[in-house]
C-alpha cells in the first residue's frame, strides 16, 4: 500500500483526506489513474447510503444534471468552461439513480 493511499483514506475528514490528495510530495499509489473511478464511486455510494440526510439532497436534485463546476479540474470537474469530463457530477448522479432504485 501506498502513503498516499493509507494517509488519506485514514483521515478524519473529507477534507484532510482531499488536502493529502493534493500534496504533490506524495506519490498516489502505482495503480490509481486505473482505479480512482471506482474508488470514488465507492465512497459516494458510501457517503449517501450511510448519511440519510445525504441521501435525500441528493434524491431532492430530480433529475438535473449535476456539474463540478471549477477552472482547477478538468477531469473531475467541467474545467471552469464546460469541456472537463465532469467525473465528480458523472458519479453523483449514478448513486442518485441507484438509491431511486431502491
Amino acid at each position: 500500500m501506498d502513503v498516499l493511499w493509507f494517509h488519506a483514506s485514514k483521515a478524519r475528514t473529507p477534507a484532510i483526506a482531499a488536502e493529502l490528495g493534493r500534496d504533490r510530495h506524495q506519490k498516489p499509489r502505482r495503480d490509481w489513474e486505473s482505479v480512482k473511478v471506482a474508488v470514488m464511486r465507492d465512497a459516494l455510494r458510501a457517503k449517501f447510503t450511510q448519511h440519510p440526510e445525504m441521501r435525500e439532497l441528493r434524491l431532492g436534485t430530480g433529475d438535473a444534471k449535476l456539474v463540478e463546476h471549477t477552472e482547477n479540474d478538468d477531469y473531475w470537474g467541467d474545467g471552469g468552461d464546460g469541456r472537463g469530463k465532469n467525473m465528480l457530477g458523472r458519479l453523483l448522479m449514478q448513486p442518485r439513480d441507484e438509491l431511486r432504485a431502491g
